[in-house]
């Protein structure tokens, strides 16, 4: 996907996505939100429809839910207290529209009875550009890499950056990674908008091409198991790769409810950022789904 807006809107973007991530527990309209941002309401909903296939009021919903969500399954927040943590004022009407976002009752969120990765679905369903992609049938694929932790400025780029200097630090690369022979495979082991930003974990690795014995003493590994994934293609600075996998949930899995893993999303980083304009980069984004799809 192809960021089509101008530059100083994906960053008003970012930075009203950022703007709601801190501030859920307050009242968040839209016409606030176009008054602190200096943008006028219908048009701020349309720039954010089109690059996330979700309007603010959606959005902000979805926030809230991934909150009380994390409250009640990581911090052990009773429901109701999420709820009213979340400014809902009835412990019903927050289980209604829990259990319709998740597709999930909150109760059991409570209990762990829950997948590692569970989707929220839309607010509402309106007509949405439907994307497309390339179904891949994979083998098992194993890398090797470290761990680190940290989502800032809506991305995982500084950790990453550090953590791929001491990979190659440790395999002696001098002169960088070889893209072809060494592909590099980013993985955002939580979700940044329903875990604390600053502690989301990632993994940087690179793809052994050679069996998954043959590894560095000082790296770590990650498996990634074999079956079918849906690859789609974001273009642009890794910023913004945010918005692409939200449009990606928007118009794309929401037409193939129920046929995701439970996986988190692997990102393939194309091309060297050393030697490619940040709106030239592109990024392979691979969705695990289930093999009847």
């Amino acid at each position: 996907m192809k960021n089509e807006l101008p530059e100083k809107h994906l960053d008003t973007i970012n930075l009203i996505a950022q703007y709601i991530y801190d501030n859920v527990e307050n009242a968040l309209s839209l016409d606030f939100l176009a008054e602190k941002f200096s943008v006028s309401k219908y048009h701020l909903n349309r720039l954010f429809f089109t690059q996330t296939g979700m309007n603010l009021g959606e959005f902000t919903q979805r926030r809230r839910m991934e909150l009380a969500y994390e409250l009640i399954r990581s911090q052990d927040m009773s429901v109701i207290d999420a709820a009213l943590h979340v400014g809902y004022g009835s412990p019903a009407s927050f289980s209604r529209a829990f259990s319709k976002l998740f597709g999930i009752e909150p109760n059991k969120v409570k209990l762990k009875r829950t997948p590692q990765f569970a989707l929220a679905s839309l607010v509402k369903k309106p007509e949405r550009q439907q994307l497309t992609a390339e179904m891949l049938d994979l083998p098992e694929q194993c890398l090797q890499g470290l761990y680190g932790k940290g989502f800032h400025q809506q991305t995982y780029f500084k950790v990453a950056q550090q953590l791929y200097a001491e990979i190659a630090e440790h395999l002696k690369l001098s002169q960088g990674f070889d893209f072809e022979q060494q592909p590099l495979i980013g993985i955002s082991l939580e979700s940044p908008w329903r875990t604390e930003q600053t502690e989301s974990q990632f993994f940087a690795g690179i793809k052994l091409v050679d069996g998954c014995n043959n590894r560095h003493p000082a790296l770590e590994s990650h498996v990634l198991a074999a079956g079918r994934w849906a690859r789609f293609e974001h273009f642009g600075p890794y910023n913004t790769m945010w918005q692409t996998i939200l449009n990606i949930y928007a118009n794309w899995t929401e037409h193939h409810t129920g046929k995701l893993r439970d996986g988190a999303i692997v990102q393939h980083y194309v091309n060297d950022i050393s030697r490619t304009p940040m709106k030239e980069l592109l990024t392979h984004l691979y969705f695990p789904v289930e093999n009847n799809t």
